[in-house]
Formats: structure tokens, sequence, C-alpha cells
């Protein structure tokens, strides 16, 4: 019988141990990995990173665009112009914030996108949804932005 209860207290607070570690622990720190990871593929000049994380219904906007782009293959053809051609020197991601409920999270975050001595800036709004697959982008929006304040 102590046994018994001894393995139903275990397996009862499980699921709060597995709420605590190991892959999707930190949605923050995953959306963010992932965010990198894809603007590190655009300092090669490779959109794979970036289409890699959309969902297959994805809505896009964005100044390259004369109208909202629907759907990752419309995607695609938008990234496909852009293959080889390094989009900055380096950049950065300045003032992130995750803000998540359930398995939707919200990225908003300034990029600083840095060619020789220029630097332009970036509004980024990026929609995560959690899917099998693990977070994707269900929308995501850039606009012009300015300098942050010091």
């Amino acid at each position: 019988m102590k046994n018994t209860l001894a393995v139903i207290a275990i397996l009862s607070i499980l699921p709060v141990l597995a709420g605590w570690a190991g892959p999707g622990a930190d949605p923050a720190q995953e959306i963010l990995a992932l965010e990198h990871r894809a603007m590190d593929g655009w300092l090669q000049g490779n959109p794979d990173p970036q289409l890699a994380i959309a969902d297959s219904e994805i809505t896009y906007i964005h100044a390259v665009a004369d109208q909202r782009i629907d759907g990752l293959a419309a995607l695609k053809e938008l990234f496909e112009t852009y293959r080889g051609t390094p989009l900055y020197d380096s950049y950065e991601i300045v003032n992130p914030k995750v803000q998540s409920s359930g398995d939707v999270a919200v990225l908003t975050y300034l990029l600083a996108r840095h060619n020789g001595d220029a630097i332009t800036y970036w509004n980024s709004t990026q929609v995560y949804r959690m899917k099998k697959e693990g977070w994707r982008v269900i929308h995501s929006h850039w606009s012009q932005g300015k300098p942050p304040k010091k």
C-alpha cells in the first residue's frame, strides 16, 4: 500500500516537473533562438531558416510587398528573390519581448541592420503558435523603425 501511494504521489508531480525543465520549458528563450537562427540565415542570403519556422498559412506584411502575403508558397516566392543576397553585414535584436498565453506567443523587437557604416531599423512583430512540429510563425509584420532612444 505504501509503495502504491508513493508511485501515485510521484506520478502526480511529473507534469509539474515537466513544465520546469526540458524542451519548451521557456517559450521566450526558444522563440528568441528561432528568431536568431532566421536572422543568421539572412546574413548568408539564405531564407531557409526563416521559411522553416513559417506556418503553411502564414500572413506576412512588409514594406517590400505591395500587399499582405498569404501562405507559405507566396512567402517562398518573395524570399527566393533575395536568395544569395545577404541582407546585412551584422544585426542586433534590440529590446525583445515575448508575451505568451497557452499555445500562442508574440515576439516584438527592433532589428538593427548594419551594412558597412549604415544602420537601418525595423520594427518586428512575430506571432508564433505551438504546433506539433514546434513553434511556427503564423503572422509576421515589419515596418521601418527608428534608432532606440538613449
